[in-house]
């Protein structure tokens, strides 16, 4: 029977981590830049409990389950501006999820080597909440919901997708819980 030596085993398999790690932090970060595409290319799609989900496409037109809203040129540019607000915030989140990504592996591999692992994901974790409440974030969450609120002033059919209120910017700014729906 064979039994491997641990801490041979250990080696081996921080090295193929490595290995690895190195390749999976370009993997991801291809990942999330064909996300960012996938965002500015499709529709944006939003959703509200008991009714169709409903979209915003590129030219700022609606879709209200299959049906498409009549708009007037205000009305479509109030809810081009919106898609454009929220995905101002997507790329932002993507751009610092890049930019994580680009530096997680290397700490990662010396946080397993180091037996800190834990250190390391609590680390992760505060980062990541430090990024959802950072004033740039806040700022551009604040944005959304200005857009939104104007958005649906113009088109009234939406206002059910309008999920978001300035109670969450608040709580954003306070670094507090939030759920920011879009």
């Amino acid at each position: 029977m064979f039994q491997a030596n641990r801490p041979r085993l250990a080696g081996a398999l921080l090295v193929l981590v490595t290995v690895l790690g190195t390749g999976c932090s370009g993997v991801a970060t291809r990942e999330i830049e064909s996300a960012r595409a996938e965002v500015h290319r499709e529709p944006l799609g939003m959703n509200a409990k008991g009714y169709p989900d409903a979209s915003i496409d590129a030219s700022g037109a609606v879709k209200i389950g299959s049906d498409s809203l009549v708009l007037s040129r205000t009305q479509k540019a109030e809810t081009l501006r919106y898609r454009e607000a929220v995905i101002a915030l997507v790329d932002l989140s993507l751009d610092k999820a890049t930019h994580m990504t680009r530096h997680v592996m290397a700490r990662t591999v010396f946080a397993m080597m180091t037996g800190r692992l834990d250190k390391m994901e609590k680390k992760l974790e505060q980062q990541g909440l430090a990024l959802s409440h950072s004033p740039e974030f806040c700022a551009a969450l604040g944005d959304v919901v200005r857009r939104q609120d104007e958005m649906v002033q113009a088109v009234v059919n939406l206002r059910p997708y309008a999920h978001i209120s300035q109670r969450e910017v608040d709580n954003c700014v306070a670094g507090r819980p939030y759920h920011a729906g879009i």
